[in-house]
């Protein structure tokens, strides 16, 4: 049997609604001594008092071990929103994830927190193996580099090392079909072109596991075919991909098995084609 390459237990991840700062030291002054009063904050830009919790939820918050992160009991508490509430899952090797929900249900969080690009509330997760993400188009590209420089600026903060790039470079530029523009700033190139460079970039690093967030809403039928085989020959080859999309054709063809988030909960899973049609039939989700 494969072996378990990704486990999340107990998984919270809460963001506290409102501004983190005001811009001037006096309503920054004004926000902390009315936290330190247990009042409501004269400058916060959402009024707790029209957000009541809803205190009959079956899930109860969660304790922080951090006793940095807890919040005073006012009424600042009903600010706070749970964007994950309690997941637990496991992924195998060479296994294909979708993950599916509408808006807000909480997939590019969870997709952030396994790329390590933010941190849980509270929960654990364990990752074996080395981890690539494509979660925005184009992040760490400097637009005013040429697309040569950012395939090696992108690929260095991925982790391939530089050997690694330049034995790779001309696969990279085919793959993305910008030959005749590399040596052209990015700022210069087309959405499509854009991400085309940096999902090939990502795809060429040979991780263990893919983590891939929505990049196929963009680039042409051509374009998109060419990502799912790419994603499809990963797998074949023992590597995990995890796969957020909107797009129920894309998911059904290429994962084997799925998760359905709501509200920052899993109310489904399993077999793809089950998910799927829990999704579709489902009103709250589409």
């Amino acid at each position: 049997m494969p072996k378990t390459v990704i486990r999340v237990e107990n998984l919270w991840k809460q963001y506290r609604l409102g501004t983190i700062n005001h811009g001037t030291l006096k309503q920054d002054i004004q926000s902390w001594w009315a936290r330190m009063r247990g009042r409501y904050d004269p400058n916060a830009m959402i009024d707790p008092s029209h957000q009541p919790v809803d205190v009959s939820t079956t899930h109860s918050p969660p304790v922080l071990e951090n006793p940095r992160l807890k919040a005073p009991r006012t009424k600042h508490q009903e600010q706070i929103f749970y964007a994950l509430r309690n997941l637990n899952f496991e992924v195998r090797q060479g296994e294909t994830l979708g993950i599916i929900g509408k808006n807000g249900a909480g997939k590019s969080t969870l997709l952030k927190i396994l790329s390590r690009v933010t941190t849980p509330t509270r929960g654990t997760i364990k990752l074996n193996g080395r981890v690539a993400s494509l979660l925005e188009i184009g992040t760490g590209f400097h637009p005013e580099l040429t697309g040569r420089e950012n395939v090696f600026l992108n690929g260095t903060i991925l982790g391939m090392k530089k050997n690694e790039i330049h034995r790779k470079f001309d696969d990279i530029v085919h793959f993305a079909g910008v030959e005749q523009f590399i040596d052209t700033p990015v700022k210069r190139y087309s959405s499509g072109m854009y991400v085309r460079l940096a999902f090939a970039v990502a795809a060429h690093i040979d991780p263990d596991i893919l983590v891939v967030d929505e990049v196929l809403a963009i680039g042409d039928a051509d374009f998109q075919k060419k990502c799912v085989q790419t994603m499809q020959d990963s797998a074949g080859k023992g590597r995990t991909v995890l796969f957020v999309s909107h797009n129920m054709e894309s998911v059904r063809s290429l994962c084997s098995r799925g998760i359905l988030l709501e509200r920052g909960e899993i109310a489904d899973s399993g077999e793809i084609d089950h998910v799927i049609e829990s999704y579709l039939a489902n009103p709250v989700a589409v």
